[in-house]
């Protein structure tokens, strides 16, 4: 999975866009971002501190990630349902 491949995921499962910064960093979101030879990095920013900071070897894992968390957080808030 890369970054195009997330935010498409994100969307199905209704995360708003301005929650999640791709490839970036912004305040009151979760960030995902590296380079190529790594590391990854995946966190929520607030108030510039990187909080729930995990570090990951490359894009696919990143994104696998931080899909994983977002999806349960969805499912706890019982905003997703069967088609």
């Amino acid at each position: 999975m890369n970054l195009q491949g997330l935010g498409t995921a994100l969307d199905d499962i209704g995360i708003e866009p301005l929650v999640v910064a791709l490839g970036s960093r912004d305040e009151q979101c979760w960030c995902i971002h590296g380079t190529p030879e790594g590391p990854w990095q995946v966190y929520w920013m607030e108030r510039g501190q990187k909080n729930h900071l995990v570090e990951l070897p490359d894009e696919s894992a990143a994104c696998e990630l931080l899909l994983g968390r977002l999806t349960y957080s969805q499912l706890v808030a019982g905003k997703l349902t069967r088609r």
